[in-house]
C-alpha cells in the first residue's frame, strides 16, 4: 500500500515523484505511456504502474492501495482522465487534489503584428487552417492527429512533430503523412531546436496547446515569433480547484521525513559564453531553481528555463524566496567570478549557517576575473595582490609601497579615468598598467601602458586592472 498515489507522466508528476523519492514516502504513480514512465525516477520508495485506467479501474486500485494522498498530475488538456479520477476518490472518500500548471502570462501582449490565434480545440484549429494556404507545423502529437487530416491538402501541407515510438509514428503514416513529414523526437525542446525546425518545415503556421512553462511552451512561442510564422494556440479547457506544484510539495510534508535542502553558491565567470566550468553548468542544471543578479541570469538563460527564478542577490530576499518554494530541494545562487573573490556569497554563506538545520551549502568555484585578466596577458598571478574598489575603498597608493604587482576590480560611470588620475597625482602616472573591459564578451578590449597614457580611455561598467611598478 502507498501513503500517495500520483496520476499523471508530466513534468510535476516527475518533480512529485523526485520529492517522493528523496522524502522517502511510498508512492505509486500511474501512468499510461512509456514516455510517462520514463520520467519516474528509479527509487525503493516509488512504484511505476503503466495502464490506461478508466473510471472502474481507477477506483479498484485506489480500493486496494488505501493512500492517503491522490494528486491528479495529468495533462492539462487530459479533461476526462481528472473527472474519473475525481468520481473514484469521492466514491471511496479518499482525498484527491488537481495539481494544476502554471499558466505563461502575456503571451499576446509580446507577440507582434498579432501573429497570434487562439481556439479552443483541434476542430476549430482544422478548420481556420483549411480556409488559408501554407505550410502547418504541428506540435500537438499523434492523439488528434486525424482532425487535422481532414485539412485540403494534409499530405503536402502538414509536418507532425510526435513521440518517437511505434503507435504515434504508425498513426502518422496511417493518415497519408510520409517520412519527411514526421518528426520523431522526444523534448523537451529549447528556442533553438524549435526554431531549427521551424525553418527546416518552412511552416507559415505551427500548432501548440498552452502547455505551460513545464511544456516548454515560452520556448516554442519565442521560436515562431523570431521565424515570422503564425501561432495556432490552443487555450486550456476551463479548470477549477487545483493547485500549484509548491502547494502540493506542502500538502506531502508530513507523509515524509525531513531532509536538508542543498543551497549551491556558484561562480559562473565573467558571465561571457564559455565561462561557465562542467561543475557548475552541471549543479545549475540539476537545481529546482536559481537566484542571482539579473546580468547573471540572462547570460545563463537557457540553463534556466522550467525553473523557479529569483532576480535578486540580496541574501535576505533570497532566504525569503527558498522558504515560499519548498518543492525546491536544490538551489543555485549564481554569482560573478568566483564566489571566493569579493563575492556577494560570503553574506549568503553566512546568513544560511544560521539555518544550517535546514539547508547544507556547497560552494562552486568559477574562474575569477583576476584569473581570467592574467591569462589575456598570458602572465601568472601567483605574485599578484588582489584588491577591490568595486563598491569600496581601497589605499591603492599604500598597497603599492609593499606589493609590486596589485590587481584591482572596479566598477562605475568611468571608474579608469578616475583611478588614472588618482595615481598621477600622487606621481604614479609611470607604472605599467594593464586593463580588461568586458572580459569574456565579444567586446572584450585589452589595454596596455602606462597609467598616464592610459587616463584618457573610456572604460564604463566592470573592468579589471592589473598595476606594476618596477622592483
Amino acid at each position: 500500500m502507498s501513503k500517495v498515489v500520483l496520476f499523471g507522466g508530466t513534468t510535476e508528476a516527475r518533480k512529485l515523484a523526485e520529492y517522493c523519492s528523496r522524502h522517502e514516502i511510498l508512492t505509486l504513480v500511474c501512468v499510461v505511456s512509456d514516455y510517462g514512465a520514463g520520467l519516474v525516477p528509479e527509487s525503493p520508495w516509488i512504484r511505476v504502474r503503466k495502464e490506461a485506467m478508466g473510471r472502474q479501474e481507477m477506483e479498484e486500485l485506489l480500493d486496494r492501495e488505501k493512500p492517503g494522498l491522490v494528486l491528479d498530475c495529468t495533462h492539462p488538456y487530459a479533461s476526462a482522465a481528472t473527472e474519473n479520477i475525481r468520481q473514484a476518490c469521492i466514491r471511496l472518500g479518499l482525498n484527491c487534489v488537481r495539481v494544476e500548471r502554471e499558466e505563461e502570462q502575456g503571451i499576446s501582449d509580446r507577440f507582434q503584428n498579432g501573429r497570434i490565434h487562439w481556439v479552443q480545440n483541434a476542430a476549430e484549429a482544422a478548420a481556420w487552417l483549411s480556409e488559408r494556404e501554407g505550410r502547418i507545423f504541428l506540435t500537438t502529437g499523434s492523439k488528434e492527429l486525424e482532425t487535422y487530416s481532414r485539412i485540403p491538402g494534409f499530405e503536402e501541407r502538414v509536418f507532425a512533430r510526435v513521440l518517437p515510438d511505434e503507435r504515434a509514428v504508425g498513426m502518422c503514416r496511417s493518415l497519408g503523412l510520409k517520412g519527411s513529414r514526421i518528426i520523431a523526437v522526444q523534448g523537451p525542446f529549447s528556442f533553438e531546436m524549435n526554431l531549427a525546425l521551424i525553418h527546416m518545415t518552412g511552416a507559415d503556421y505551427v500548432v501548440t496547446k498552452e502547455s505551460g512553462t513545464a511544456g516548454g511552451f515560452p520556448e516554442k512561442m519565442e521560436a515562431v515569433q523570431a521565424a515570422g510564422a503564425v501561432a495556432v494556440v490552443i487555450g486550456r479547457p476551463p479548470r477549477a480547484g487545483g493547485i500549484s506544484l509548491k502547494e502540493a510539495v506542502r500538502l506531502l510534508g508530513p507523509y515524509g521525513k525531513t531532509c536538508r535542502r542543498k543551497v549551491f553558491l556558484t561562480g559562473i565567470g565573467m558571465g561571457g559564453e564559455g565561462q561557465l566550468t562542467g561543475e557548475a553548468g552541471l549543479c545549475i542544471r540539476k537545481a529546482d531553481g536559481v537566484a542571482g543578479a539579473g546580468r547573471m541570469l540572462d547570460s545563463i538563460r537557457d540553463l534556466c528555463r522550467g525553473k523557479e527564478i529569483k532576480r535578486s542577490y540580496d541574501p535576505e530576499e533570497i532566504l525569503g524566496w527558498l522558504r515560499e518554494n519548498p518543492q525546491m530541494d536544490r538551489a543555485a545562487v549564481v554569482y560573478s567570478g568566483d564566489p571566493g573573490f569579493y563575492s556577494g556569497a560570503g553574506a549568503m554563506a553566512k546568513l544560511l549557517e544560521q539555518y544550517e538545520e535546514e539547508y547544507e551549502t556547497v560552494v562552486i568555484p568559477g574562474i575569477s576575473t583576476v584569473s581570467c585578466l592574467c591569462a589575456r596577458l598570458k602572465t601568472g598571478w601567483e605574485d599578484v595582490f588582489p584588491a577591490s574598489l568595486h563598491g569600496r575603498e581601497q589605499d591603492v597608493e599604500e598597497i603599492l609601497k609593499t606589493h609590486r604587482r596589485v590587481f584591482l576590480l572596479m566598477g562605475g560611470k568611468d571608474p579608469l579615468k578616475d583611478l588614472c588620475r588618482r595615481l598621477t597625482d600622487q606621481g604614479l602616472g609611470n607604472l605599467r598598467m594593464a586593463v580588461g573591459i568586458r572580459l569574456s564578451y565579444p567586446e572584450e578590449r585589452i589595454l596596455t601602458g602606462t597609467v598616464k597614457e592610459l587616463e584618457d580611455q573610456k572604460a564604463e561598467g566592470l573592468c579589471a586592472v592589473l598595476l606594476e611598478r618596477d622592483k
